[in-house]
């Protein structure tokens, strides 16, 4: 082949091999190529929001000053507990996880569950199957629950917490994803931020919760001296605990309580910032405080502010029950009160002041303002009134206690010819309660709140709970069953046990009515009944008739 036919030939390849490889580069560009993975809706619809709140919470630079709530820090702590232990997987926890906390809940705290967020927002994949998914979760959340369970018994064991011992309980909780080689591969990539993550929220845990123990010694010996009314011991022990902790509520409304009864020569001036910062902490919506500043203008004689107060007071306290029955109320995290007679003082004392029971009663306040002035029959009205209300917002645990103030503060009986008797249901738990009206008048309207003390539970501690519907008419010398009361979740939800009908020691009645309120003691026994039932191993609960008032009633609140 001569030169010339060559060059023609390769005249003829050059734009072929340009073609060739045109065809190869658009290939290649046009080749289909895998994603990158993305994440399930539900995280990316939460990232903003999150970033928005981590933004914020960054922008809260510490500062000397004790800026934040130590309640309200360890409330959101247990917060992580319980809802890593309620939410079934990611998707139902990410709502919570966007819920923003308390301006007074400290930085570092608030943080975590958001850290939490971007830990797992890079362990799943949209392509992740629903049990995979839920694999990640079971091994993350537990992982964190685990580390939750060693903080709160690191001050009993004195355990020390650090990141080998954060190491060792991820690796516990890795195990669990074995059989899923692609999930467990994830899971050790992101294995050094997840062990941080579990760190940091021991050393967050440790740091509050040490301090939270320390207000909570304070406290707990402020309702205790407020039980034996011993003033000095009250103010003492709530100064200690508000210098722990400046913002709480508990040891300032203790406080401001003992420097009113006391009733030294400066006390009520020195009580009043203290209900006033309460109140200001609190928009003026605060039950208890505004309660407070009513007795201090009750104090002072200036009646007619002190009713209002008591009015306003009587108006915010269904709020305080909200806090009161929410789950995260931290008395449920302190279950261990409930195994001594002290604990359930500190129980019963708090519960009171946050339902308006006893001394935080409106009505009762105002009773002691009507009974100052000796008009008896408006006092009487006013306690009348607080049984009714409390019949309405069904608060019944703290009904001796408001018969106690009735008899402190009030000087004043109130008395019932009325007996009453209860037997065990057929083929249930319950009890069935009859009343028998020995008087000569009608009663109508007629509530009954059955008072019992089981096994197991101490003397001068009781449950209280209504029997049946109200009753319209009780007549006179006549006899009526009120109905019945199922005693498994009852006795379950207050002494976290089921007791039966064979455990009720002591048992008595308030009965309430247009008429009377009244305690309704046992009804006396036959000489032939008391006989068997005074028989080896038999219970005699209604023989304890009297004893009832004076050793239940007496006992509960001093």
């Amino acid at each position: 082949m001569n030169d010339k036919s060559k060059l023609m030939l390769w005249g003829c390849m050059a734009p072929l091999a340009l073609l060739f490889a045109i065809s190869i580069l658009i290939a290649v560009w046009t080749y289909p190529r895998s994603k990158p993975s993305e994440p399930p809706t539900f995280i990316k619809d939460a990232e903003p929001k999150v970033e928005e709140i981590e933004k914020d919470l960054k922008q809260k630079l510490p500062s000397e000053k004790k800026d934040y709530d130590i309640d309200q820090t360890v409330m959101a702590l247990y917060s992580i507990e319980r809802a890593l232990s309620e939410a079934k997987n990611f998707n139902e926890l990410t709502p919570f996880i966007l819920q923003r906390e308390s301006d007074l809940v400290a930085p570092d705290a608030a943080t975590l569950k958001y850290r939490f967020f971007n830990v797992y927002k890079k362990l799943l994949e949209s392509k992740d199957k629903i049990d995979e998914m839920d694999s990640i979760y079971k091994i993350t959340s537990g992982a964190i629950t685990d580390i939750a369970g060693i903080t709160g018994s690191d001050f009993i064991t004195g355990m020390k917490i650090d990141r080998e011992q954060a190491k060792k309980v991820w690796q516990k909780r890795l195990e669990e994803a074995a059989k899923y080689d692609r999930i467990k591969k994830r899971l050790e990539e992101q294995q050094d931020e997840m062990i941080d993550l579990l760190f940091e929220y021991c050393s967050v845990s440790a740091k509050y919760l040490g301090e939270w123990n320390r207000l909570c010694s304070a406290r707990d010996r402020a309702y205790l001296a407020f039980y034996e009314r011993d003033w000095n011991e009250v103010v003492n022990s709530a100064q200690a605990a508000a210098s722990i902790s400046p913002h709480e509520k508990e040891a300032h409304i203790l406080l401001a309580l003992a420097l009113l009864e006391r009733g030294r020569e400066t006390d009520a001036s020195s009580a009043k910032p203290v209900i006033d910062e309460i109140l200001k902490e609190h928009g003026g919506q605060y039950a208890p405080a505004l309660l407070l500043k009513g007795v201090l203008e009750m104090k002072s004689r200036s009646y007619d502010k002190a009713v209002i107060d008591f009015d306003q007071s009587a108006a915010y306290y269904p709020k305080q029950m909200e806090e009161l029955t929410d789950t995260l109320n931290l008395y449920r995290k302190r279950h261990y009160l409930n195994s001594s007679k002290e604990g359930r003082v500190i129980i019963n004392t708090y519960r009171g002041i946050m339902t308006g029971a006893g001394y935080f009663s409106p009505d009762f306040q105002k009773a002691r303002i009507y009974s100052e002035k000796g008009q008896n029959d408006l006092a009487r009205q006013k306690i009348f009134d607080h049984f009714f209300r409390r019949r309405l917002q069904g608060q019944w645990d703290k009904i001796l206690s408001d018969f106690q103030f009735c008899k402190n503060y009030l000087d004043m009986e109130l008395p019932g010819p009325i007996d009453l008797s209860i037997e065990p249901a057929w083929l249930s738990n319950s009890v069935i309660v009859n009343v028998n009206n020995k008087s000569k008048k009608d009663i109508h309207n007629v509530t009954l709140l059955l008072c019992v003390r089981f096994t197991d539970m101490f003397k001068g501690d009781y449950i209280s709970f209504p029997v049946g519907e109200s009753v319209a008419l009780l007549g006179a010398e006549s006899s009526v069953t009120v109905g019945r009361q199922n005693i498994n979740e009852i006795t379950k939800d207050n002494l976290g046990s089921v007791k039966k009908w064979k455990d009720i020691i002591e048992y008595g009645a308030v009965l309430i009515s247009d008429e009377v309120i009244t305690w309704v003691p046992p009804a006396p026994k036959s000489a032939e009944a008391e006989s068997q039932e005074k028989s080896p191993g038999k219970q005699d609960p209604a023989s304890k008739a009297k004893e009832i008032i004076k050793d239940v009633i007496d006992s509960t609140v001093k």
